[in-house]
This record gives C-alpha cells, structure tokens and sequence, in this order.
C-alpha cells in the first residue's frame, strides 16, 4: 500500500486528490489547520460520508523542524503540496502586511517540504500545484513550460519562487520534484467567492426567485477553465512518472466570463441574462498583461493526461450539482 501525504487537503483540488487516491488503496494523510473553514469542513463530512476518511496531521508549513518530524512519522511515498495563501480569499484592497504574509509562508512551506525531504525521506516523490500566474505579465499567449516566468503581484511572485525551488531540488539534489502549472479548475467543490462558482449560485437563485441581480466583475476576462478532477489526475500522473518535470495543465482553450454566465444561463433556462447580471467595478481585478491559455501538449504526450470534461460539461456538472446541492 503506497502513502500520500497532502497539504490542503480539505480545499477543492486535495478532496479529489484524496477521493482518487483513496480508490487507488493509497494510504493518504492530510495537513490541516487547527481552525478549519467552513467549506473545508462541508468537505471533509461529505469525503466521511462516502467512507473516504484520511489521516490528519496538525503542522506548521513554516518550521522546518515541524515538517521534519511529521515527514518521518508518516514516511510518505508521494507529497503533494496544494496548500497556499491566495488572493481569491480577500478583497481587491490587499495590504502590504498581507502581501508579506502571503510570500512568507507561500515560500517557506514550498522550501520547508522540500528540504524536509531532502534530509529525512529523499525518496518521496514531490508534486507542487503550481499557478499559471507565473505567466500573467508575459507577451505570450498560448503559454508553454519554456514561456519566461513574469508575475505582476505578490501571489505570482511567491508561485514563481515555489516552482524554482522545486526545479532546484530536482537538479542539484535529484529529488523526484515536479511542478504542476495549474490553469483555471473548477467544480461543484469550488469555494463561493471565485467567479464561476458566482455565476453558478447566482443563476440558480434568480432561477428560484430567491434574488434578482448577479453581481460580477469585467465580462469580457479571458480564462482557461478546466474541471478540478481531471487537473489532480494529472498531479498524481506526475507523481507516477519514471522522471520529474514541470507540466502545464490547462485546456488549450478561451472562454470569456461572459460566456460561462451564457452556458449556465442557458442551461437553467434563463433567457436575457444580461437583465438581471450587473457588473459592479469594485469587483473588478486589474487586467493581466496576457491572455493566460495553457498548451497541455506535454502533459498530454508524456504523461498520457486526458480530460473528461469539456467547457460545456464544466458549466453543466456545476449547475446540475448546485440544483442538487451536492458536492460531487
């Protein structure tokens, strides 16, 4: 039986990981904090319901001596890091004390697990979910895993720092370390305040009558979106691989926000959407440089990575499962 250790184990992308794990008979242990989310929690009761019950670690992601001693009680054979402050979670006015909070423990947890590693257990296999925000300040579009790093902000920047680590513990210490570049994921488990999980939940309660208005930010923002389930698929491919590499997953595809409201209005049978979607510009992020697309190419020709929805499916499978209120 092969053992995974997780961090974030409760978010939207380590509840599939763990699920896919799980059927594979993995014996999987999470990270948690000691105050949990409740979305994190709804997440933990709903993988408990359907027997899936992994082992739960308390750790500080930034005490190297911490990780040390959890590495060795666990003695992982796979390490996925999906654990990081982002800015989703916050209003546009981020201040410079979070933007230092954020990169010190995006930072130190990334270098704290590897280094961990390295000392105690150097045969675990590492995968770090990695962020297509490496990308955002590029000229290039659609992004391969040879585009320069340029990153406009604090989360960027952090993501940047993460993935060079792990391409530095690869070659000068020959870990098994890979990088995943993760484009746009989403799911019936996404978290609410993300765009599409707003549109999702908007919709259906204008459909119930519950409210009137949608409120959005810029309508014509470009995203790559996939679903969350295929892209820890992917991770756990990389982990599996005779050697480490960075992989961008991603769909190779654009689609704007206005065309995720479109899907999802059609398919609750909305007509006139832009009736009752108001765009409100405090809720409207500062433009990326680039059109941040994905190539998947890699993923797909090394490690055989496929997707089983398509944009279309996406939207239905999220839209299905909030009239539903499952999580699935």
């Amino acid at each position: 039986m092969k053992r995974a250790l997780i961090t974030g184990i409760f978010g939207q992308d380590g509840s599939y990981l763990t699920e896919l794990l799980s059927a594979k008979d993995y014996e999987v242990h999470g990270i948690v904090r000691s105050n949990l989310s409740s979305q994190s929690l709804k997440l933990q009761q709903h993988l408990a319901q359907k027997g899936v019950m992994p082992t739960l670690h308390q750790c500080d992601l930034t005490s190297l001596a911490n990780i040390k001693d959890l590495i060795r009680a666990v003695r992982p054979d796979e390490c996925y890091h999906l654990a990081a402050i982002h800015y989703s979670a916050q209003t546009l006015e981020v201040s410079i004390e979070h933007d230092r909070i954020l990169i010190e423990q995006n930072m130190l947890s990334v270098l704290n697990l590897l280094q961990a590693l390295r000392e105690v257990s150097p045969e675990t296999r590492f995968v770090l979910a990695g962020s297509c925000v490496v990308y955002e300040d590029c000229d290039v579009s659609p992004q391969t895993e040879s585009t320069p790093f340029r990153s406009m902000s604090a989360y960027g920047t952090s993501k940047i720092f993460g993935q060079q680590l792990t391409e530095l513990f690869r070659n000068r210490h020959q870990l098994h370390a890979s990088s995943a570049i993760l484009y746009n994921h989403e799911s019936p488990r996404r978290e609410a305040h993300f765009v599409s999980q707003k549109i999702v939940k908007g919709l259906v309660r204008v459909r119930r009558s519950q409210s009137e208005t949608v409120q959005l930010g810029n309508l014509d923002d470009v995203k790559d979106w996939g679903f969350a389930g295929d892209y820890v698929n992917g991770m756990w491919l990389m982990a599996r691989a005779d050697s480490a590499a960075d992989y961008i997953l991603a769909t190779g595809t654009r689609h704007t926000v206005a065309d995720f409201v479109n899907e999802a209005a059609h398919l609750l049978n909305l007509k006139n959407w832009r009736d009752f979607v108001k765009v409100q510009s405090g809720l409207t992020r500062p433009a990326t440089k680039t059109c941040l697309v994905g190539n998947p190419q890699l993923a797909e020709t090394a490690l055989g990575w496929q997707r089983s929805l398509d944009f279309r499916g996406l939207v239905n499978l999220m839209v299905q499962h909030e009239l539903s209120g499952t999580l699935d």
